[in-house]
């Protein structure tokens, strides 16, 4: 019971790690899957919604005959508006930031020049300039907004009685039939049914995506705190001053590791209760989704946990210094995520990169989440509880090696002559 209140006090004293690793990157994971979460839910409209587009007008013509103001009113309906100045930093800075998908700039003259245009006694079109931002497709569906505009007014100016033709008028009909069509006019969503209809609701998506996203998180921080009380109880000191103890060394070991499982699984049950109000909060129907579906993904990641736990008790057991854990930790903790299929679709990656992954046990955690629900890489089999026991077994062979591994090094380390007491005494100066 001392070395698990120990171990506590040494976890407790190196907060910061849990701080960094588990809660903002932790906190990073879920917002990743708050995205993909809201994206599946509008997902299911009936209802086509484009992208709104940031707009800003510009009027360099001192808003004659409102031209300005309708064009602001016209883009409004499918956009939102934003205020500039009207000074070319600004209108730079506003674009090379995406602060604005268009720019739509009125030209000194513009309304003497179109109403010139409108009456005929000119050929010249005028034009509004417009820029529009390098990455935004709803910047270029604006600019034809603004062409549609000026052909509309045109079209309205013309259907006019010839001693009644008042650009304002026609400005002003162009806008109300814009106005009608938008409440009218509606693209709608056809959605085909599938064979696997069920495999792909929006609530076994979820879950089984956020999940995954702990990952990376669990592989940092659970090595790392396992190192840190396994590191310091094989500190040469205090281990000299165990050695001396009536206790036995595996008792030590195991109480330390009990530990360190014992707050694995509070980070499960807690990673695993967040994933639920997340989706809670997004909003998600929780149908397709049932307690054996929850149990058998907390097992997979509780699984993963623990080999994670026992990567620690190896890095522990060799002896190697914080810095190179932390080092170590990132990168296969980036390694893992990268080749496991969570960050990209396995038909994105390149067979290297798959066959690098099921090498790691990034990949088996994944593969077992999929054959709960029947998705990604067993979305053409379905639900296979047996591929799930397997791919857990799989996890827990992982540990196991690490935990052989640890206790075959930490033997030899134990073992070596520099790790005994000095045969001579030397007095301090």
């Amino acid at each position: 019971m001392n070395t698990c209140k120990t171990a506590l006090r040494i976890l407790k004293s190196r907060k910061m790690y849990l701080v960094i690793y588990l809660g903002f990157i932790g906190i990073m994971m879920f917002a990743i899957s708050w995205q993909i979460m809201r994206g599946s839910m509008t997902g299911g409209d009936e209802v086509f919604h484009p992208d709104t587009a940031r707009v800003a007008v510009i009027d360099r013509d001192g808003d004659a005959d409102g031209i300005s103001s309708a064009l602001r009113s016209y883009l409004a309906l499918d956009g939102e508006m934003v205020d500039l100045a009207d000074d070319s930093e600004a209108l730079q800075q506003a674009v090379a930031s995406n602060y604005v998908d268009l720019i739509a700039i009125v030209p000194h003259g513009f309304a003497s020049d179109y109403q010139k245009y409108l009456d005929g006694s000119s050929n010249d079109q005028p034009t509004v300039e417009t820029v529009v931002s390098y990455t935004s497709g709803a910047g270029s569906l604006s600019q034809l907004e603004v062409n549609e505009f000026l052909s509309l007014t045109r079209t309205a100016y013309l259907g006019q009685a010839g001693k009644q033709q008042s650009m304002e008028t026609a400005m002003r009909t162009a806008l109300d039939t814009a106005k009608a069509d938008a409440k009218t006019s509606k693209i709608a969503v056809v959605q085909s049914p599938s064979a696997d209809t069920d495999n792909t609701k929006p609530a076994a998506s979820a879950f089984a995506g956020t999940i995954k996203t702990g990952l990376y998180p669990l592989l940092l921080v659970m090595p790392i705190c396992t190192f840190l009380v396994i590191g310091t109880f094989n500190d040469s000191e205090i281990r000299r001053r165990l050695y001396s103890s009536p206790t036995r060394l595996v008792s030590l070991q195991m109480q330390e590791m009990l530990t360190c499982a014992a707050f694995g699984l509070v980070v499960c049950v807690g990673y695993t209760a967040a994933t639920l109000v997340l989706m809670v909060a997004a909003g998600v129907p929780f149908d397709g989704i049932t307690s054996t579906n929850v149990a058998l993904t907390f097992v997979s990641l509780l699984a993963y946990t623990l080999m994670a736990i026992a990567c620690g008790f190896l890095l522990g057991s060799v002896g190697f210094s914080e810095m190179a854990v932390n080092a170590f930790a990132n990168v296969f903790g980036l390694l893992c995520m990268f080749t496991s299929g969570m960050a990209f679709p396995i038909d994105m990656m390149p067979e290297p990169m798959i066959m690098i992954g099921k090498l790691l046990p990034g990949w088996w955690l994944c593969v077992s989440i999929d054959n709960v629900f029947g998705l990604g890489t067993a979305a053409a089999t379905g639900v296979d509880y047996g591929s799930w026991a397997s791919s857990v077994g799989l996890v827990a062979l992982f540990a196991v090696a690490f935990i052989c591994l640890g206790l075959a090094l930490g033997r030899i380390r134990r073992t070596r002559p520099s790790l005994a007491s000095p045969t001579t005494t030397q007095l301090a100066k």
